[in-house]
C-alpha cells in the first residue's frame, strides 16, 4: 500500500513538472533579483524615477507610515525620487532578505534595507528599515505589486544588527 502512495506522489510530481507548473525557487529568486532588485538598486541610487516606477505593477499598493497608503498611479506620480535628483546628496541602498517564498507567478519577500545618504558638508546618515513585498508576474515580467516598510519592529528601531541577520542579494 505504501508503494502505491509513493508511486502516486511521484507521478503527480512529474505530471506537474511536465506541465511546467513546478519552478524551483532558486530559479524564480534569480529572475526576481534580475528583473526587480538589480534595477531597483540601480534606479534608486541614480534617482531614476521612470525606471523605478516601471518595476511596480500598475495597481501597486504602497504602504508606509511616512506617506500613508498609495495605490497605482497615485504612488507612481510622487516626485520624491525625481525631486531628490536635484540635490547633491548621494544615496546608496542595500537589501537583505529574511524570507522569500514563491509560487509560479506570485512571491512574498521579507527583508531589511539600509540607505546611506552622503552629502558634501554634512554628516553621513544611515537608516534601516524592514520591508514586506508581494511580487507578481505581469505579462511574463516580475513586478512589485505590494510594498510595505517600517523603521520599527514591535516598537523598537530597526538596527544594523537586524539588517545583518538577512541574506545579502546576489546578482
Amino acid at each position: 500500500m505504501k508503494s502505491i502512495g509513493y508511486s502516486l506522489l511521484f507521478m503527480l510530481f512529474f505530471a506537474n513538472l511536465a506541465k511546467g507548473q513546478y519552478v524551483p525557487e532558486p530559479k524564480i529568486e534569480a529572475e526576481v533579483n534580475q528583473q526587480i532588485w538589480k534595477p531597483f538598486k540601480q534606479s534608486y541610487e541614480a534617482k531614476d524615477w521612470r525606471t523605478f516606477n516601471e518595476l511596480h505593477s500598475d495597481d501597486v499598493l504602497r504602504i508606509s507610515k511616512w506617506s500613508g497608503i498609495k495605490i497605482g498611479q497615485e504612488y507612481k506620480d510622487r516626485k520624491r525620487i525625481s525631486y531628490s535628483k536635484s540635490t547633491k546628496r548621494k544615496q546608496t541602498i542595500d537589501l537583505r532578505f529574511e524570507h522569500r517564498i514563491y509560487s509560479e507567478n506570485v512571491g512574498y519577500e521579507v527583508g531589511y534595507y539600509r540607505v546611506i545618504y552622503d552629502e558634501p558638508g554634512k554628516d553621513r546618515l544611515i537608516t534601516y528599515s524592514q520591508f514586506h513585498v508581494v511580487v507578481k508576474k505581469v505579462n511574463g515580467i516580475w513586478k512589485i505589486a505590494q510594498d510595505w516598510d517600517t523603521d520599527t519592529i514591535n516598537g523598537n528601531k530597526v538596527t544594523e544588527e537586524d539588517f545583518a541577520k538577512g541574506t545579502p542579494i546576489s546578482f
